[in-house]
């Protein structure tokens, strides 16, 4: 008897089915497609680049250097709801890498309302996007300052410096304006802003108005010949000498050397009462003085006699030269007088002092990077002098003297990290 013993399962009794990833025939199964990396790994690529990206923008606009700020010395004085303002406009090229690039032009010329007392920004705009432009305050009102700049005259909101006219848009001036620096300048006896068009007629604008109307034939004839339709907003530097007036017009302070042939020199006050001002010497001093005047001005000087001193060997008096662009201590208005000087014999540094002439105490001193700029007197006694920082080279300080005495130095054109202007 033979049987056949069919062959054992080889796997387990109760072992899982194995199934095909097709299925079977009476039930078809389609595999699932794979799916590719797809976006699954851009995080990984696109974050380390990011962070790469903004740190390389950080790293340049912490390194890269500070925009570079000089002040234009076609300052001017106004009131701003109560507070006695300097308005200043200056120059401010380059910034502080890619950041600053965006926020704000490369070459900028702004103007700043700068508290007299504080030495606080109130406000800070923008004038034009040039390299090389003018602009000058030759008057102001209650409401409006008016402006000479190289493309014509400019009207400014006091309360927040906003564009009130362009040059252009003067009535009375429409299509005649001249677009000149050395075509407007302010005639305190009219109380009215001085304009001279493309064809020599003059103008006078009213203070807080935007409207020109004709000279009248008394102004025009102060006026004639002294402006100009075709020019650039004059620059007008400091000036020192070693003997300067005092605000009664008659009284002088004179620099006098400690001896004959000597470095130092003291200051001594010389009129209806002669003294020493204090115990202090200078070297290397000059009496600085008050250039508050209008922005267009002529000087007259007499050539011939002035050749013939030269040719006799005769002395030239610099004070009479340069009395038509004034000759008077800055100052001496609130009764000080301010000397620029090395504080070290034939050192290199400069410093700014300010004396008392009741005194002759010194009432406040600073250092400063070089000989000092335009210095001017605003109504309420505060005087204004530009100046480089200790160091610096660039005139982009505005020193304040207050009437008391003190001095405030206050710098313009910083941004902070997005490019924003402090104000």
């Amino acid at each position: 008897m033979s049987y056949h013993d069919p062959a054992r399962n080889p796997l387990p009794a109760h072992s899982p089915t194995v199934r095909s990833p097709y299925g079977t025939a009476a039930h078809p199964l389609t595999p699932k497609a794979r799916k590719g990396p797809g976006l699954r790994f851009v995080p990984l690529f696109l974050i380390p680049t990011i962070g790469i990206g903004a740190f390389a923008i950080m790293g340049e606009h912490l390194t890269e250097g500070e925009p570079d700020i000089t002040l234009q010395s076609g300052i001017g004085f106004a009131t701003v709801d109560g507070t006695e303002v300097a308005l200043v406009p200056y120059d401010r090229t380059g910034g502080s890498g890619m950041i600053e690039s965006i926020a704000n032009d490369m070459f900028e010329v702004r103007i700043a309302a700068v508290d007299l007392d504080s030495g606080d920004t109130l406000w800070d705009v923008q004038l034009a996007d040039e390299l090389v432009w003018g602009a000058a305050v030759i008057a102001a009102g209650e409401t409006y300052a008016y402006l000479a700049t190289d493309d014509g005259l400019t009207v400014l909101a006091l309360a927040d410096g906003d564009t009130v006219a362009e040059p252009g848009e003067i009535a009375g001036l429409a299509g005649a304006q001249a677009a000149s620096g050395t075509a407007y300048a302010y005639d305190p006896g009219v109380g009215a802003v001085v304009a001279l068009d493309v064809n020599g007629a003059l103008h006078t604008v009213a203070l807080d108005a935007l409207e020109a109307a004709p000279a009248d034939e008394a102004t025009a004839a102060t006026w004639s010949g002294l402006l100009y339709a075709d020019g650039t907003v004059p620059d007008i530097g400091g000036l020192t000498s070693t003997e300067a007036l005092l605000a009664d017009g008659e009284s002088t302070v004179r620099l006098e050397p400690t001896a004959d042939g000597a470095l130092a020199s003291s200051l001594a006050l010389h009129g209806a009462e002669t003294r020493a001002l204090g115990t202090r010497v200078y070297y290397g001093a000059a009496i600085v003085l008050d250039q508050t005047s209008p922005v267009s001005t002529a000087v007259d000087v007499d050539v011939d006699a002035l050749m013939e001193d030269v040719l006799g060997g005769g002395e030239i008096d610099t004070a009479e030269l340069w009395a038509g662009l004034g000759n008077t201590a800055a100052g001496a208005a609130s009764g000080h007088v301010l000397v620029e000087h090395t504080p070290e014999p034939n050192g290199e540094a400069v410093a700014l002092t300010v004396v008392s002439l009741d005194t002759g105490q010194v009432t406040a001193s600073l250092d400063v990077g070089g000989r000092l700029g335009r210095a001017a007197t605003g109504p309420a006694g505060h005087t204004v002098v530009i100046a480089a920082p200790p160091g610096g080279y660039m005139q982009s300080d505005l020193v304040i003297v207050g009437p008391e005495g003190s001095v405030v130095r206050t710098d313009l054109g910083e941004s902070d990290f997005l490019g924003d202007l402090f104000q």
